[in-house]
């Protein structure tokens, strides 16, 4: 069962500067953290979609945050009703308890494997592991080769956008800012660069007015969209920020009160267009044509070392699997979904 009250998003990506989460910012909105332990494979996941179910059948709205390894996995699931947020808390984004026992817990699932039986595989645990690292090395390489790609091209239209351009444009966009309504804030990635390729959840964003930032390939929206972000900051406002999956350094798109300006591409709303110098553009053709077809290969090609570190952790996990005690695993999970709030 699925309610309309189900949203989906990344709590982290891979990036041109290697792993980026945000998962002090999701236990930040929880009242109450579940942290999971354990190795690849012990069910964590499993565990964290169960916890969904269960309040998706109950019609409380539930939050999803994927994997970016693995997007067919959770990193986490929160219950805002509840403020109820369980997460997996091992590498790379480890996690431990900020008040152990009074808001946070650990459930180890790691109790439910056979120790004696996987260190007698650690040579190959170990190779598996150093093999995984070395993947993940090689595609933040080459993330870093599209990202400075995309900072040559955002370069050529900087230097197409007049002062002036640029202020007609922030002018533009804040005749859609919302009026002032709620507090706090938050960050995410709506999408994420995963071994599927890049991944996006824009549904979860999308709700209320959206505004569109229409711009060329490898313009930088950054500074528009910080803009509006100091600007709601100011004023005190609810605002989310949505980070570019590339850069997290950036936004990609951002969220003030009930309105969100995005760089996607969104039919029949209304868009904003940067006034760009077209004899600058013109000019500096070939090096945006070079700059896009090295991004697009570079990024391509993490992808399939993306794909590789996942057959591996596939690999991985197999010795973690044939290792655990389901009984008990089993009965630790039936345990958690009694105790959980309602």
């Amino acid at each position: 069962m699925v309610t309309d009250a189900v949203r989906h998003f990344f709590p982290g990506s891979n990036t041109g500067a290697g792993f980026v989460g945000f998962f002090e910012n999701l236990r930040s909105q929880a009242g109450r953290t579940v942290i999971l332990k354990g190795g690849p494979g012990v069910g964590k996941s499993s565990l964290m979609k169960a916890v969904g179910q269960h309040y998706e059948e109950k019609k409380t709205p539930v939050v999803y945050y994927h994997c970016s390894g693995d997007p067919d996995s959770l990193d986490a699931v929160f219950v805002p009703e509840r403020g109820y947020l369980m997460l997996d808390g091992t590498a790379p984004h480890i996690v431990d308890p900020a008040l152990p026992g009074a808001a946070d817990g650990i459930l180890n699932l790691g109790v439910c494997l056979d120790e004696k039986q996987l260190s007698g595989q650690r040579e190959d645990v170990e190779r598996l592991n150093r093999e995984i690292s070395a993947c993940y090395a090689q595609a933040y390489r080459y993330l870093r080769a599209a990202r400075a790609m995309r900072e040559d091209a955002g370069a050529v239209c900087d230097a197409a956008l007049s002062r002036s351009a640029r202020h007609a444009a922030l002018e533009e966009l804040l005749s859609y800012f919302p009026e002032p309504c709620g507090d706090g804030e938050s960050h995410l990635f709506a999408q994420a660069i995963t071994w599927k390729g890049v991944l996006q959840y824009l549904d979860g964003i999308l709700t209320g007015k959206t505004v569109c930032l229409d711009a060329p390939w490898g313009f930088d929206a950054h500074g528009l969209l910080s803009d509006l972000w100091q600007i709601a900051g100011r004023k005190q406002m609810y605002r989310a920020a949505y980070h570019d999956p590339l850069d997290a350094a950036r936004f990609g798109h951002i969220q003030t009160g009930d309105a969100v300006f995005t760089t996607a591409v969104i039919p029949d709303a209304p868009a904003v267009t940067p006034q760009l110098d077209s004899k600058i553009m013109h000019r500096e053709e070939p090096r945006l044509s070079f700059d896009r077809a090295v991004h697009d290969l570079a990024l391509n090609q993490a992808v399939e070392v993306l794909a590789n570190a996942k057959a591996k952790h596939d690999q991985l996990e197999r010795y973690y699997i044939d290792a655990m005690d389901w009984g008990r695993l089993n009965a630790i999970r039936q345990e958690t979904l009694e105790e959980l709030p309602d």
